[in-house]
């Protein structure tokens, strides 16, 4: 009988500490950018609006920022950015509304990418 008390007080320990390292929500949605910065002190009056509006505005979570990105297949620059939201349509949401407003920052400064995809395991 012990035993059994101790098995699933195992179990229910292990459950806890997996339940609480997975997301909440598995359908987060995530923007994935890549591309090339042509004029990098533009593009840094565009990052700083970028975590003014996306990050704090919209709650986004930069998962990375690789500026020497190692390319082995595609046409993509060197840059590479990857933020999760707490869902697809929240990075949809923050896409079309307050995003707009500094898209004009980054033209002439950076070309890239631009994909909205969500986690859906």
């Amino acid at each position: 009988m012990k035993k059994n008390v101790l098995v699933a007080l195992i179990a229910a320990i292990t459950g806890l500490a997996i339940g609480y390292k997975m997301p909440k929500n598995k359908n987060v949605g995530y923007v994935m950018i890549s591309g090339r910065i042509t004029n990098p002190e533009q593009a840094n009056k565009y990052f700083e609006k970028v975590n003014e509006v996306v990050v704090k505005g919209c709650g986004a979570t930069t998962l990375t920022v690789d500026t020497d990105t190692d390319i082995r297949e595609g046409y993509d620059g060197p840059f590479t950015v990857l933020s999760q939201f707490p869902s697809k349509q929240s990075a949809i949401d923050c896409y079309e509304g307050p995003y707009q407003e500094i898209i004009s920052l980054r033209e002439g400064a950076i070309d890239m990418n631009f994909r909205i995809v969500e986690r859906n395991r």
